[in-house]
């Protein structure tokens, strides 16, 4: 999916506005769009679409459904622009669960399952792959490297692979974790020390800190 791809940034007709002075640097394009500027909608879908699509195939769902429910959440972000205005305190944390509700409404109308509920999102797999070829170690010497770092990764649970990856590839802060997960959060400090816990006894410290490499290589 590429950003120039997003039907509403290509089709919105909407007069600029500034924000105020005040607006720290880090709020500017956000607070743009709620006043109504058209390229800043544009550059937050440019932010954001790309990690919320790597994200939701995470989840091992058909990258059609995920790119229909990327679009369809700056779509609803959009049109409920005014509504939102003031009730988001962080919005990649709020893209994040918007992105969760949308997959599970389609997997339930797709499945005719009954309703799951965010706190049941567990129930679909998350699936992290280490892949040396496009990575830290990539020549054949270090095969057995490679080996026990994609056993070390396979060994975490459904929600220890979801935590991890958000915290250190999308570098989501704790009271993020918690808001996407669903969870409180002192739970996500604690979810983030079992599963470093769980590496560590898979690990050597040379092994983890490729590991963890491997996981910021995007940051």
């Amino acid at each position: 999916m590429k950003p120039e791809e997003c039907y509403i940034c290509n089709n919105v007709n909407l007069k600029e506005h500034m924000p105020d002075k005040n607006t720290r640097a880090d709020d500017y394009t956000w607070q743009a769009f709620l006043n109504g500027n058209e390229s800043a909608f544009t550059q937050l879908y440019n932010q954001y679409a790309k990690n919320l699509f790597s994200y939701g195939k995470k989840f091992n769902i058909d990258d059609q459904l995920v790119d229909d429910a990327v679009q369809e959440v700056f779509v609803d972000l959009f049109l409920k622009r005014k509504k939102l205005a003031g009730g988001i305190k962080d919005l990649k944390a709020y893209l994040f669960v918007s992105l969760k509700n949308n997959l599970l409404k389609k997997i339930e109308k797709k499945k005719r399952l009954p309703t799951l509920g965010l706190d049941n999102f567990s129930n679909l797999n998350f699936n992290i792959e280490y892949d040396p070829q496009e990575n830290i170690i990539s020549s054949e010497d270090q095969k057995e490297t490679n080996e026990r770092l994609s056993e070390a990764i396979g060994q975490l649970s459904k929600k220890q692979k979801e935590i991890i990856y958000l915290k250190f590839e999308e570098e989501l802060d704790y009271p993020e974790l918690a808001q996407v997960l669903q969870i409180g959060v002192e739970s996500a400090r604690k979810q983030i020390y079992r599963a470093m816990k769980s590496l560590r006894k898979s690990l050597d410290y040379k092994d983890l800190n490729t590991l963890i490499a491997f996981f910021i290589k995007k940051s």
